[in-house]
C-alpha cells in the first residue's frame, strides 16, 4: 500500500526501550577462616590391671568442670531451638533476642524471659538498642557502553516527544476498541484512479483521505469524541481540526489538518501531502502543529494489524488505521477473499464510554464500507 504520510503515534506494542544490561562484575571472593585442628588423643588400656583408685581421681576432678559448662549459657545456637510463641512476642514487641538473658536449660530463652522484658518496659529501650543502622540505597551505576556499542544523545525533539508520551500515559484513563472493515471496493478504486489523479492534481491518492473522511462524520455525530477535558468540564469542539502522525527523520510529528470538517477528499489529500511533505523537510510552522481536535495515525504501510497508539493529548480519541490484508470472511454464508482493514481507537475513559466508542468506530466503518468515494475523487 503506498502512502505519503506514514505515521505512528508511539503506539505500545512499537515503542519498546532499550533495555540496559548490567555490567557484570566478579564476586567478592572471602578468604575462609582458618580452622585449628585438634588431635583427638586415643589412649589404650595396657595388660596390667590398674591401681583401684586410680580413675576416680579424674572423675571427681571432671565433676566440677562439667557443672561450670552448665552454668554458662550457650549464647550461639540457642537461637536456633526457640519456640515458635518466643519467636511471634520478640517479632510482635521488635525485640532483639540477642539482648534478652536466656534462664531456660542451656541459656535457652524462654516465654517467661520475653514476658519479663515486655511487663519491665525494657522492650522500647531493648528495640532502639538494637536497631541496626542502614545505609540509604545507593543508585545502580549506568552501566558503560561495550565495545562497538554507539552512544547517541537524545535529541530535542525525541526528548519533547518522550515527555509528551509519558505524560500522556499517566495522565489518561486510556482504554482500546478494535473493528474490522472490509475495503475492497476502496481497493479496487483507488487501482482504477490512481494513475489519472496523480496527473491531475500532482499527488498521490492514498486510503488516509478516506479515512479522514469517514472519520470527521463520525466525529460530528458523536461530539463527546471531538472534544477535551477541561477541569470539571468536557469541552465538545464546534470544528474538526484533524492531526495526522507523521514519521521523519527526527522522530514523530503530528501536523494538523485544519478545517477538515470543511474539506472533501481531495482537499484532504492535498493538505495531508502538503504538512507531510514540508514535515519532512523540517519546514512548519508552530501554529501548523497546534489545535488537533482529533488524530489519526497510519502504522499500515508497516505491515502492522492491530496497533495500540498513545491518546495525544489534549485530544480524548486517536484513530488508528493498519495494513490492508487479504483474507477469507464469510458473506451470506460463503467464505469468500476480500481485503481487509483493523481501524482501533484508544480512548480516555475519563470522557468516552465503551458503548460511545464502539458506536464511533461503528459509524466510521459504516462510512468505509458504504461511502462511493468516486464522484468525490473526480473518477
Amino acid at each position: 500500500m503506498e502512502i505519503d504520510e506514514p505515521g505512528a503515534a508511539a503506539p505500545d506494542a512499537a515503542s519498546g526501550g532499550a533495555a540496559s544490561s548490567p555490567a557484570s562484575g566478579a564476586a567478592p571472593t572471602t578468604e575462609p577462616a582458618s580452622e585449628t585442628s585438634g588431635g583427638a588423643a586415643s589412649s589404650e588400656g595396657s595388660s596390667a590391671a590398674p591401681p583401684a583408685a586410680a580413675p576416680v581421681a579424674p572423675a571427681a576432678a571432671s565433676a566440677p568442670a562439667a557443672a561450670a559448662v552448665a552454668t554458662v549459657p550457650d549464647r550461639g545456637p540457642r537461637s536456633q531451638i526457640l519456640s515458635p510463641l518466643v519467636r511471634r512476642l520478640a517479632k510482635e514487641h521488635d525485640l532483639d533476642l540477642a539482648q534478652i538473658p536466656g534462664t531456660g536449660s542451656g541459656g535457652r530463652i524462654t516465654k517467661a524471659d520475653v514476658m519479663a522484658v515486655i511487663s519491665s518496659g525494657e522492650a522500647r529501650a531493648t528495640a532502639g538498642a538494637a536497631a541496626p543502622t542502614i545505609a540509604p540505597a545507593q543508585p545502580m551505576p549506568a552501566p558503560s557502553a561495550g565495545i562497538g556499542d554507539e552512544v547517541v544523545s537524545v535529541s530535542h525533539i525525541r526528548r519533547a516527544i518522550a515527555e509528551h508520551m509519558l505524560a500522556s500515559t499517566q495522565g489518561t484513563a486510556r482504554a482500546w476498541t478494535m473493528v474490522e472493515v472490509n475495503v475492497d471496493h476502496l481497493v479496487k478504486l483507488r487501482e482504477r484512479v490512481k494513475d489519472a489523479f496523480q496527473e491531475r492534481y500532482g499527488i498521490k491518492i492514498t486510503y488516509l483521505p478516506m479515512v479522514v473522511r469517514a472519520t470527521v462524520d463520525a466525529l460530528l455525530e458523536y461530539p463527546d469524541v471531538n472534544a477535551r477535558l477541561d477541569g470539571e468540564n468536557i469541552v465538545r469542539h464546534r470544528f474538526v481540526n484533524m492531526g495526522i502522525a507523521v514519521s521523519y527523520d527526527a522522530g514523530l510529528i503530528v501536523p494538523v489538518v485544519k478545517g477538515a470538517d470543511g474539506m472533501n477528499t481531495i482537499g484532504v489529500a492535498r493538505s495531508i501531502a502538503d504538512l507531510a511533505a514540508r514535515a519532512r523537510a523540517h519546514q512548519l510552522q508552530p501554529d501548523e502543529v497546534q489545535g488537533a481536535t482529533f488524530t489519526i495515525t497510519n502504522p499500515g504501510p508497516y505491515g502492522s494489524v492491530a496497533s495500540v497508539p498513545i491518546i495525544n493529548q489534549p485530544n480524548v480519541g486517536i484513530l488508528s488505521f493498519d495494513a490492508i490484508v487479504k483474507r477469507p470472511v464469510v458473506i451470506d454464508d460463503a467464505i469468500a477473499i476480500r481485503s481487509m482493514v483493523n481501524i482501533s481507537m484508544s480512548w480516555d475513559h475519563r470522557v468516552i464510554d465503551g458503548e460511545l466508542a464502539t458506536r464511533f468506530l461503528a459509524r466510521v466503518k459504516q462510512n468505509l464500507e458504504s461511502w462511493d468515494f468516486a464522484e468525490d475523487l473526480g473518477a
